[in-house]
């Protein structure tokens, strides 16, 4: 009996010590991998890239020919005065405005008023959030002290910054 239990012992210790030396191998190769894999994973800034590669304002491209970027800066750029200068712009008759451009000048002009105090960068990053993450943040910028933005513009510079991304 005395052999055979020593049989078992010697053969149990054995597998013990394959299995631990094939366990740290995996452990190996999986750090291995996970170091490899911190090179390919994408950063935050990487999928802002993806979702929202550009961020162009298209009062950029139409009304800068007469009007400099002076002219859109500035407190004055509220809700009130957006509808009624879009309003005048399409009365004259040298501008051929449709109206799917006058709702992207509109949005354009919108979310100016939020580079008074954010970079177009920041604009971006939010390309990644949810609509109710954007709505919240939006939120957020009317509660602190000092916004010209009032609680009734949130959903209208939500949508105008899903109309420029084109959400």
């Amino acid at each position: 009996m005395d052999n055979r239990y020593r049989f078992v012992i010697v053969f149990t210790t054995l597998l013990s010590a394959m299995l631990m030396v094939f366990l740290c191998g995996l452990v190996r190769d999986t750090r291995k991998e996970v170091r490899e894999l911190r090179d390919i994973l994408a950063s935050k800034q990487d999928l802002v890239n993806l979702a929202a590669p550009r961020l162009t304002f298209f009062h950029e491209d139409k009304c800068t020919s007469c009007h400099s970027e002076r002219r859109f800066a500035g407190p004055h750029n509220t809700r009130g005065q957006i509808e009624q200068a879009l309003a005048h712009m399409s009365a004259l008759p040298d501008t051929d405005f449709s109206e799917q451009e006058l709702a992207r000048i509109h949005s354009s002009l919108t979310l100016l008023r939020c580079t008074q105090c954010h970079g177009a960068d920041k604009l971006r990053s939010l390309a990644i959030r949810s609509p109710e993450e954007r709505m919240q943040i939006i939120r957020e910028m009317i509660a602190r002290p000092g916004s010209l933005i009032t609680p009734d513009e949130a959903s209208a510079i939500a949508r105008s910054y899903e109309q420029m991304l084109g959400f």
